[in-house]
C-alpha cells in the first residue's frame, strides 16, 4: 500500500513538473506574439529557466536554505526546534 502511495506521488510530482515545463514554453510563445521583440522574449526565456530549474533542483534548493536557517538561527545544527536539545 505504502509502494502505491509513494508511485503516486512520484507520478504526480512528474506531472507538476512536466507541467511547468510547458507553462514555461507557452508563456515565452505568448511573450514573443504579443510583443515581436527580443528583449522582453529574452527575460521569459531567463524567467522561464530559472523556473524549471528550480523546480528540477528543488532538493539542493531545500538544503541549502535549511543550512542557512540553521547558520542565521545562531543554534547548533544539532539542537531541536524550539532550542533545548533532543
Amino acid at each position: 500500500m505504502i509502494d502505491l502511495f509513494n508511485n503516486l506521488i512520484a507520478e504526480a510530482q512528474d506531472l507538476v513538473t512536466a507541467a511547468v515545463v510547458l507553462v514555461s514554453i507557452v508563456v515565452i510563445v505568448a511573450t514573443w506574439a504579443r510583443t515581436r521583440a527580443f528583449v522582453p522574449t529574452i527575460g521569459a526565456i531567463i524567467m522561464g529557466a530559472l523556473v524549471v530549474w528550480a523546480v528540477f533542483n528543488i532538493d539542493f534548493l531545500q538544503d541549502q536554505i535549511g543550512e542557512d536557517i540553521v547558520e542565521e538561527s545562531g543554534l547548533p545544527a544539532t539542537a531541536a526546534p524550539g532550542g533545548l536539545d533532543a
